[in-house]
């Protein structure tokens, strides 16, 4: 199973290549996140996270995300996680196919996950592959809507309520650096519509760096390019800086 998926992630990013990462339509964002995390007892751990992300480099709010977690250690290299995420998606201003006006505003939505990692090292490289299983639910709305021509307020727009199941596997490689605060990694991740046949619906490159200060502060920064747009992301390149505490 984990050579057919080393498989598929070495032919997603050939054919990623070979189309070319730039694109017209791509994007650029900056997205930040802090964490706070408590060992509850050996192997269990409870996590809180906060996240903020803009688009059009820091013109635009993209979303704001709330996400509490739990994790256990199974095993040495076994690793498995619970996780809820409330998320806040600011969508962008559109016209309609009848010339109609709909301003920006905010779609809240409900986001449930469960993950198991597995790992290895090796020369001091630690290899990863994790799967999650994610389900997100959009809330339906009621949103304003505008006539085109004049600004008259018309009957609103009903943004029904969606749900997806999503399949995302993350392939990851860290390197151990020896007597350094630094730890250099790399990944590609997978994104498979469970609704749609299992297939793949995005995928998603990082490199990056993890800088530990202390064993209770650390800071995260990455560069990250995403191939397309969804319901929850833009497409394009984002620079991202995460910390964590733990304690």
């Amino acid at each position: 199973v984990v050579m057919k998926k080393i498989i598929l992630f070495t032919a997603c990013i050939c054919l990623q290549l070979c189309t070319g990462l730039q694109a017209q339509s791509d994007g650029f964002g900056i997205w930040s996140s802090a964490e706070v995390k408590k060992k509850i007892i050996p192997g269990l751990d409870a996590s809180l996270e906060g996240e903020f992300r803009t688009r059009d480099g820091v013109k635009d709010v993209e979303r704001w995300a709330v996400s509490p977690s739990l994790s256990y250690r199974l095993f040495p290299f076994l690793n498995a996680s619970l996780g809820y995420s409330y998320i806040n998606k600011r969508v962008e201003a559109e016209t309609t196919k009848k010339g109609n006006y709909i301003p920006a505003y905010w779609s809240p939505r409900h986001r449930f996950s469960a993950s198991l990692t597995g790992s290895c090292t090796w020369n001091r490289l630690e290899f990863s592959l994790r799967e999650r299983f994610q389900f997100t639910h959009r809330t339906a709305l009621s949103v304003p809507k505008y006539d085109g021509d004049d600004g008259s307020r018309k009957a609103d727009e009903i943004i029904s309520a969606k749900s997806k199941n999503m399949l995302r596997s993350r392939l990851q490689v860290a390197w151990d650096l020896r007597k350094s605060p630094f730890t250099p990694y790399a990944s590609c991740e997978l994104y498979q519509n469970m609704n749609e046949g299992w297939s793949v619906k995005k995928t998603r490159w990082t490199v990056g760096t993890e800088y530990k200060i202390n064993k209770k502060h650390s800071f995260d920064l990455y560069y990250r390019y995403q191939d397309h747009e969804d319901d929850d992301e833009t497409n394009g390149h984002v620079l991202g800086v995460g910390y964590k505490f733990k304690f």
